[in-house]
């Protein structure tokens, strides 16, 4: 619920870009995904930004301003179930119906999602996975298990375990990882995903989210700044 309101509230405070685009991809399951696109310019990265349970993609707004006014793009997708991707196998997908094996395969989303990019010619070096809650789990995962690497993962308040989904077996990547202290799980969460990323010399980086869980962490002054500086030279 609170991601669902979040999603509301950023959406109306970061109005869509004018060369945005409304596009659909379907995923190796047969699941039809929804999502906004933003090309970045010539050298420049794109977020592939995935919502956390029960939001959709308008929670992405804040970042997706900033952004943009670096010249990046952004993929930002709503989940199977969730927004605007309602479709699987030809029938209704409802998260709230969703089941463990459900939510374990939502990681196709994201990995058809950097397919798409790559049919469109962008370079898996040139994408940034970036997730909140579930769906930092599900970057997380489907860097790990799909066929395009990206440069690196953004996970906003990830979890050992969300719906079945853990991260402890998928760090592979560059990464960073992001929490608020007030948010206990996931604070505890990644902490201990920081040490096992570097027990695998993956030499993660860690950002204080200050208050709040997901995209609410947008609200801290100067938080989106330093996600973005993050990307440069990764």
């Amino acid at each position: 619920m609170l991601d669902l309101l979040m999603a509301a509230g950023l959406a109306l405070a970061a109005p869509a870009s004018a060369a945005e685009s409304t596009v659909t991809f379907r995923t190796a399951d047969g699941c039809l995904i929804e999502a906004v696109f933003l090309a970045p310019a010539k050298g420049s990265y794109i977020l592939v930004n995935t919502h956390g349970l029960g939001s959709n993609r308008g929670e992405w707004g804040p970042l997706q301003a900033a952004a943009a006014e670096r010249k990046h793009g952004y993929l930002s997708l709503d989940l199977r179930g969730h927004g605007g991707s309602k479709s699987c196998g030809g029938k209704p997908a409802d998260y709230r119906k969703f089941n463990r094996a459900d939510w374990a395969a939502a990681s196709r989303d994201i990995e058809a999602a950097a397919l798409w990019l790559k049919k469109k010619g962008y370079a898996p070096g040139r994408l940034v996975f970036c997730g909140a809650s579930i769906g930092a789990n599900l970057s997380l995962k489907a860097a790990a298990e799909g066929t395009v690497k990206p440069a690196g993962v953004i996970l906003l308040s990830p979890g050992l375990d969300y719906a079945g989904v853990q991260s402890l077996p998928y760090p592979r990547t560059k990464m960073l990882i992001a929490a608020a202290p007030t948010d206990q799980y996931a604070w505890r969460s990644s902490l201990r995903l920081l040490e096992a990323a570097k027990e695998k010399k993956l030499l993660p980086d860690f950002l204080d989210g200050g208050v709040g869980h997901g995209a609410d962490m947008f609200r801290k002054p100067g938080f989106i700044k330093a996600l973005l500086d993050w990307i440069p030279g990764r």
